[in-house]
């Protein structure tokens, strides 16, 4: 599967209902090592919602020094975007779906803490 077929599906839960669009992915680098790149990247999660943007240039993220006005705005937007663990989605049509589990969606903004 490639990040092209990724960003911009829609995800659905269970019962069909919509929850949003992907509008980012969450890697982490904890693969097997790859000589002159490091360890290899995996799939961790999709962020749906809206304000993806500030998340992919780190104003999501605690500690992350700019301007105090421009943290704040992208702190209040990322509240609209959520993370869906990859374990709990399957593919479906032209999107996916969110397996029902114990875990609730996480918030971005919790994920990585505020400014």
């Amino acid at each position: 599967m490639l990040m092209s077929d990724v960003m911009g599906s829609t995800v659905v839960d269970a019962g069909g209902k919509r929850l949003g669009q992907v509008t980012d992915v969450r890697l982490v680098q904890d693969g097997p090592y790859i000589e002159g790149f490091g360890n290899a990247l995996r799939l961790d999660g999709l962020v749906i919602g809206r304000a993806g943007i500030a998340s992919r240039l780190g104003y999501a993220r605690g500690g992350v020094r700019g301007p105090w006005l421009l943290r704040r705005l992208a702190f209040a937007l990322e509240g609209r975007a959520w993370i869906v663990p990859w374990t709990d989605v399957s593919p479906h049509d032209d999107g996916f779906v969110v397996r029902p589990g114990p875990a609730p969606l996480q918030r971005v903004r919790d994920v990585y803490g505020g400014p």
